[in-house]
């Protein structure tokens, strides 16, 4: 079967992306799209949700299981359909937007198309299926979030996608990332660089070699950075004491938080607090 919704397109035109149409298909096993082209500027993602399908590249036949995915841009021919066998059922989203390609960064290049494997897979869909239910809902007080909902799957996949296709280095660069954004994440918890290395699968060693190579910092050094960040939000948030504020965001000594946080900034916590804080 096939279902899809059409969405009314905004007159305001600085949006960077926004969906033209989303639909699912299943229960359709001859689906076939061959050498099919859209416009300029336009793209489409398809999320594999059960079943077996493949894509065809220039070089090579793939194929795609639940938890998988691929991008089109509009200017690459796409050749893709469902296993007969195991028929797929995926939904899909049309989108367009001048603003997308620098967004969406190499994985709009032209040629073929970028593959992914996706993870958490529920929380990604129960975004597509909101997208899908507000598309049926023709109200243009919506536009702002039908085109917030469009980025945020984007930004999903751009985040904690990974690529089916790629290299060894890219691979690495990937996991990186995700471990920064990890560190980010979870910057007041006690983390060392062996936790951190145990977690990544490689070497403490080697983890701190290439954390240092794709972020620009070593991991500790990152870490205290995220922690001064925190701190920072909460020096002006909150009236809470420096020595607490040190305690509640990682550090172990208050003396130590301030010295770093002093070195990064130029100024004392407290100066910091009395600089920046909201007139009473």
């Amino acid at each position: 079967m096939y279902e899809s919704r059409f969405l009314a397109q905004p007159s305001f035109d600085r949006l960077p992306g926004y969906p033209i149409a989303i639909g699912r298909i299943f229960d359709e096993p001859s689906h076939l799209i061959k050498g099919k082209r859209y416009p300029f500027h336009t793209y489409n993602f398809h999320f594999i949700v059960k079943g077996r399908g493949w894509l065809k590249t220039s070089t090579e036949m793939l194929i795609l299981e639940s938890g998988t995915g691929f991008l089109y841009s509009g200017d690459q021919a796409q050749n893709y359909g469902s296993d007969p066998d195991d028929p797929w059922e995926v939904w899909w989203i049309y989108f367009s937007g001048k603003g997308m390609r620098e967004i969406l960064g190499d994985k709009a290049l032209d040629g073929d198309a970028w593959l992914f494997l996706y993870k958490d897979n529920e929380p990604l869909l129960a975004i597509i299926q909101e997208l899908w239910e507000l598309s049926g809902i023709q109200d243009s007080l919506l536009i702002p979030k039908l085109a917030a909902l469009l980025y945020e799957i984007t930004l999903h996949l751009l985040l904690y996608g990974s690529s089916l296709r790629t290299s060894k280095k890219r691979s690495m660069e990937q996991l990186i990332k995700s471990m920064a954004e990890y560190i980010r994440l979870n910057c007041s918890k006690r983390l060392t660089l062996s936790y951190l290395a145990e977690q990544s699968g490689i070497s403490s060693f080697y983890f701190s070699r290439m954390f240092h190579e794709y972020i620009g910092l070593p991991p500790l050094e990152y870490l205290n950075l995220q922690r001064i960040e925190l701190a920072k939000q909460m020096l002006l948030a909150t009236s809470k004491p420096v020595k607490l504020i040190a305690l509640e965001v990682g550090f172990s000594q208050s003396s130590y938080f301030i010295e770093r946080f002093r070195l990064l900034q130029g100024v004392t916590p407290a100066v910091f607090r009395e600089q920046y804080k909201y007139p009473d």
